[in-house]
């Protein structure tokens, strides 16, 4: 659930040109009163010598919840001459008001007032940068598109340009569990407290006034179940001509967010940076499975360039620094990957060309050729030991061997390569097919084969059949009548090595990954040639770069009371035909030394479905909070649940918080929501 900040092997930064002055908490106060707790991080200087400042909103907590990551982080650009700030968003952690969903106007309006405020202190140039991973990379490309004048550029790590179709709530019409999964999170996130220390007395005030408030987030994103303007609203790719400013964006291999790289490369007007490496959703110099490198000095380096006085003017410069990573065993627990960097100074680039590949009868070759009547008809449960869509670190969570959810898809393979072919870009499918039912699901992988048969996922893409003419006005599919699909894949860089076969798997279930449509439909390849089309990159020697190993600052003061672990279970209930995947994420208890607050956090999930019966799907999740400091104790805990019949989604939550081991609120939803095609 959260990265392993132990598995790296980074270089310690123990000196750095200024010595660093330290804000617990700043009150910042935004336009309609409400005030943000922030930390505050200075380079000591001259108070002639006006420094430049970084700033990141987020709702994950800036004292205990990413304080870890934080001061791997903001204390290096500090001691390098940068000031950061770290805030907590609206409602989360010590700040004021409610958190009533994500990325809303008032959470851009609240950054914007945080830059103008950055800007105008005495020890600041008045150019600022935003940055952040996940949320507040979003937010870093949400507030660009506002235009801020002090704002003059951002660094997003692990973000989207399209909330629809490149987050956690949907993927080309297919709902996500991570769309329920991320709700019951963030839903449970939102309950914890704010800490007595820095609020004062009435922290148990302002705690009940946030769960009387408190939505079940999950609840909106069911509802809107096709591309409109909620999802619009914060999809930066509907106004890309806004973003003036120079965007680096950070992406990995093994993590859902990598189709922004492309995106932002593709359609931004000024400058535009991209990295992407081999790790899964996590800062690059804290993250797994690498090799990583030297983020934090290539994030300097980037401040630096754009933040100082006076800021520098270029226009239209896109470059990009990869990871090309090779064939290798589909082992998740891999710490490192085999491959090599190349840095591309142009986009697009030249050595790059497209290629297809077309589906035969259980073939892939570059010979047009057509499938007579090939069926693709999945058990509900393919897909159970596929992993998840956001990974943190190696491990259980990454996608390892394909083989058990190959032997569940209609496979068409390629003959055995004489030498190494290498892709960098999105692959995409175009099929003919027919459906013997209204509404279904596609899934597309594509799979690097090893001689022993082994089979690593290299990119993935699916599609729900009702969308195939876009996220907007779905449409059944009519019975026994050939359709042309498209299929998007994800971005991805890879080296397909000699000796080895490209495979293209087909499956109609990709469960609890993906939330099953009312029919699990034959499907059968017919009416056309349907092919693959594959970015190939054509290998230029100069391109090759050796890169920095990761540094950071040292780790926080900390003391672990218990260690983390993580359990994963795929269970066959034999005597009722159900597939049941339980997880179990045990977070750990932390003290944190410096200010004596204790954390302790546990999640568990369970998925089941019954074979053939694709409303059988259910998922339960539950969430349990403890913090303590001396005789104060709160806890919080929340369940959630979601299952289906044909027409309705029903979705359940109950919320309960405990003070000094005492139940003092409680509070319960209970939703049925309307399905679309």
């Amino acid at each position: 659930m959260f990265p392993d900040l132990k598995s790296s092997d980074i270089h310690p930064v123990l000196q750095m040109p200024f010595k660093v002055i330290e804000t617990e908490t700043e009150w910042i106060s935004v336009s309609d009163g409400t005030r943000l707790a922030a930390r505050v991080w200075r380079p000591e200087v001259d108070p002639a010598i006006k420094v430049p400042a970084v700033i990141e909103i987020i709702p994950y907590r800036r004292r205990d919840g990413t304080l870890p990551v934080d001061e791997r982080i903001h204390p290096y650009w500090a001691g390098n001459g940068i000031a950061a700030i770290r805030v907590d968003l609206r409602g989360c952690g010590d700040s004021q008001g409610f958190l009533m969903d994500e990325y809303l106007a008032i959470e851009q309006n609240d950054a914007v007032d945080v830059i103008d405020w950055v800007s105008r202190q005495p020890w600041c140039n008045g150019n600022v940068g935003m940055t952040g991973l996940s949320w507040g990379g979003f937010a870093s490309l949400q507030v660009a598109a506002r235009n801020p004048a002090p704002l003059k550029a951002i660094i997003a790590v692990g973000a989207t340009v399209d909330r629809y179709n490149d987050d956690i709530h949907y993927k080309n019409g297919c709902m996500l569990n991570e769309n329920f999964g991320w709700g019951s999170s963030l839903t449970a996130f939102t309950t914890r407290p704010p800490d007595p220390e820095v609020v004062g007395k009435n922290w148990e005030e302002i705690w009940l006034q946030r769960l009387e408030n408190l939505p079940f987030f999950a609840e909106k994103w069911i509802e809107n179940q096709t591309y409109n303007d909620y999802w619009k609203h914060g999809s930066v790719k509907e106004e890309y001509q806004n973003i003036k400013v120079p965007v680096m964006i950070v992406g990995g291999l093994n993590d859902l967010y990598v189709n922004a790289l492309p995106g932002l490369l593709e359609n931004l007007s000024g400058a535009c940076h991209a990295v992407c490496g081999p790790w899964a959703h996590n800062f690059p110099h804290l993250a797994t499975p690498g090799p990583t490198y030297d983020y934090l000095a290539d994030t300097l380096q980037w401040w630096q360039k754009w933040l100082g006085e006076p800021p520098v003017k270029e226009f239209g410069h896109k470059t990009q620094l990869v990871f090309l990573k090779e064939s290798a065993a589909p082992t998740p627990n891999a710490t490192n990957l085999p491959g090599f960097w190349i840095r591309q100074e142009n986009w697009p680039p030249a050595s790059c060309h497209s290629t297809a590949l077309y589906l035969g009868d259980g073939t892939l070759s570059a010979t047009s050729t057509t499938c007579t009547d090939f069926k693709i008809h999945s058990p509900v449960s393919t897909g159970a030991l596929a992993g998840e869509w956001i990974p943190h670190c190696s491990g259980v969570e990454i996608a390892g061997d394909q083989r058990a959810i190959d032997a569940q898809s209609t496979c068409f393979d390629g003959a055995p390569l004489n030498e190494a072919f290498d892709i960098l870009g999105r692959p995409a499918l175009t099929i003919s097919l027919s459906s013997s039912a209204p509404t279904g699901h596609l899934i597309a992988r594509l799979c690097d084969v090893a001689p022993d048969g082994s089979s690593e996922l290299v990119s993935i893409g699916v599609i729900n059949l009702c969308h195939r003419n876009g996220n907007v006005s779905p449409a059944a599919m009519p019975i026994n009548k050939v359709q042309k699909i498209e299929v998007p894949l994800d971005y991805t860089a890879h080296r397909f090595v000699p000796n080895h076969r490209l495979r293209v798997a087909l499956s109609t279930a990709y469960w609890p990954l993906i939330w099953p449509a009312v029919d699990n439909p034959a499907l059968s390849l017919s009416g056309g040639a349907s092919v693959l089309t594959l970015p190939q990159k054509k290998m230029v020697e100069s391109e090759k770069v050796l890169v920095d190993p990761p540094t950071a600052p040292p780790k926080p003061n900390m003391t672990e009371n218990r260690a983390s672990k993580s359990q994963r279970h795929v269970h066959r209930d034999l005597a009722n035909g159900k597939t049941i995947v339980e997880i179990v994420d045990d977070l750990g208890e932390q003290i944190y030394d410096d200010h004596g607050l204790s954390t302790s956090a546990t999640k568990s999930e369970r998925y089941e479905i019954e074979d053939g019966d694709t409303l059988s799907a259910q998922a339960h999740i539950s969430w349990n909070f403890k913090y303590q400091r001396g005789k104060w104790l709160a806890e919080t805990k929340t369940e959630t649940q979601m299952s289906c019949d044909q027409d309705n989604y029903f979705i359940a939550a109950k919320v309960s918080a405990f003070k000094g081991g005492k139940l003092i609120f409680e509070k319960s939803f209970d939703r049925k929501i309307l399905r679309t095609p």
